[in-house]
């Protein structure tokens, strides 16, 4: 993870304190709980490494100049929760970008960006789908692996289980 990445979880921007990463780390959790998000324990593990990361980098926390800030957090859980409706998948998020593996074959029209699908990318050199923000685009077209991939943005794991969504009260 990279302070970028930590910050658009936590819909925060531009340079900020630790008490303001606490406080967007709060509201976070609260908005994204379990009680009321069907992917809120993976929420939770994403926002908890989020605050964790910033946490350890002192006082005071700047985005880089270049960098875009978003609320990403939104855009994960809605893609999540449709992802966690799917079995016998895999779901890691390294950085920005959610990669599923596992047998997904079953799930391609799903999965992908046609009419009625989740919007994912197939990666042929990684035999892998991924899902960025499309305001998030690759900086480089460097052939990294998926292993590079964790290494250089953190990882985190999901399982798939075909779980149904929680109807609204």
């Amino acid at each position: 993870m990279n302070v970028t990445d930590a910050m658009n979880l936590l819909n925060i921007s531009g340079t900020v304190t630790q008490a303001e990463i606490k406080k967007a780390y709060k509201a976070a959790s609260i908005r994204f709980h379990p009680d009321r998000n069907p992917a809120g324990a993976e929420m939770m593990k994403a926002i908890n490494a989020a605050y964790d990361y910033l946490k350890g980098l002192g006082d005071s926390v700047t985005m880089q100049a270049d960098a875009k800030a978003y609320d990403f957090g939104e855009e994960l859980s809605q893609v999540l929760n449709q992802l966690l409706e799917l079995n016998g998948i895999t779901i890691e998020i390294c950085g920005n970008w959610i990669w599923v593996t596992g047998d997904t074959k079953p799930h391609a029209k799903r999965l992908g960006r046609k009419e009625g699908g989740i919007g994912c990318y197939f990666s042929k050199k990684k035999t892998a789908w991924y899902y960025r923000p499309d305001e998030y685009k690759s900086r480089s077209r460097s052939s990294m692996s998926l292993d590079e991939i964790r290494v250089a943005h953190g990882s985190e794991v999901y399982r798939g289980e075909g779980r149904r969504k929680l109807s609204a009260a």
